[in-house]
């Protein structure tokens, strides 16, 4: 009977980490799951719980956490919709023993912060991109997901700063949000290029966001004369690339950053995350935390996609 408990026991993961995406049903978050799945699979010590709501609203999460609370998991990683509306709950999280971490999208409450990027190194990488297209000087618009989304409004706030500090002829003339809608992403842009005379390129925000993006600038008959510049997956806007719609699309390897999450948590829990000191995370290698505002956080490098490499990628 005592060997049937020890094996019971050890087969009994030591670790239950739950992860938050800002909404399940989109591509983009599945891709990112096939990287969480991939860590679960090589950390036996560890089960990751993938939850997350439909709508794409803190509301949702914020009561998903409150439903989770009582099951006390070791660790919560939230992809915020909103960084200060989400901390009440992740506070109560904390007070319930739980670890906080945020992944993807930041809060105002958390450990740990396993961003996608650099902010600022990707928010000027897209004014770079843009004005590789259409010069130094130009009237642009973008589209985001929301006002709130941490990570778009942080790579906004980086555009401005190098708009300002190195290509003042470049203006954003309008910023609208479309949230996580290919069809709204096309409605705005359409509206764009009917009401702005003289736009020269449409930044776009948000994984399913550019490819509404350019099959508006390509509906118009603007392939080449209206730049698109965003951030979305190479799967999403393969045929856009290949079509010369688009030249470059930004990103982040959507899979490793779900595989870096559960490894990040992981670290957490086990042994602890430290300022300056490395941690392997599996496959991809060592990570080393630094600083930030609220606490510590690692990255992933930026992506390019472009005609001749995206077939490289199937994500």
């Amino acid at each position: 009977m005592l060997s049937a408990a020890v094996s019971l026991a050890q087969a009994q993961p030591k670790y239950r980490i739950v992860i938050i995406p800002k909404l399940v049903g989109i591509t983009y978050y599945d891709a990112v799951k096939t990287g969480i799945d991939a860590a679960a699979r090589e950390l036996p010590d560890v089960a990751v719980t993938w939850t997350g709501p439909t709508q794409d609203q803190v509301e949702k999460q914020i009561e998903m956490i409150e439903r989770l609370i009582p099951t006390k998991p070791d660790l919560i990683a939230v992809a915020a919709n909103d960084p200060v509306g989400i901390a009440p709950v992740l506070i109560k999280a904390q007070q319930a023993g739980i670890h906080v971490m945020s992944w993807d999208g930041d809060s105002k409450q958390r450990e740990f912060f396993v961003n996608l990027v650099d902010f600022e190194q990707f928010g000027a990488q897209l004014v770079e991109s843009m004005s590789g297209e259409i010069g130094p000087k130009g009237d642009i618009a973008i589209v985001t997901t929301s006002f709130t989304a941490p990570n778009q409004t942080s790579w906004i706030d980086a555009m401005k700063r190098t708009i300002y500090a190195k290509y003042p002829g470049l203006r954003i003339v309008d910023i609208r949000p479309a949230g996580e809608s290919t069809e709204e992403a096309y409605r705005i842009a359409q509206d764009y290029l009917k009401s702005i005379p003289n736009l020269k390129g449409i930044v776009a925000l948000g994984a399913p966001n550019p490819p509404g993006v350019a099959r508006a600038v390509r509906d118009a008959g603007l392939a080449g004369k209206v730049a698109v510049v965003g951030n979305s997956t190479p799967n999403l806007m393969r045929e856009f690339l290949k079509d010369g719609t688009v030249k470059t699309v930004l990103l982040w390897n959507a899979p490793d950053h779900g595989y870096l999450t559960v490894y990040t948590a992981r670290q957490l829990l086990a042994g602890g995350l430290k300022l300056g000191q490395p941690f392997r995370a599996g496959k991809l290698g060592n990570f080393t935390p630094r600083k930030d505002a609220i606490s510590m956080q690692v990255a992933l490098p930026v992506l390019v996609f472009t005609k001749d490499n995206v077939d490289q990628f199937k994500f």
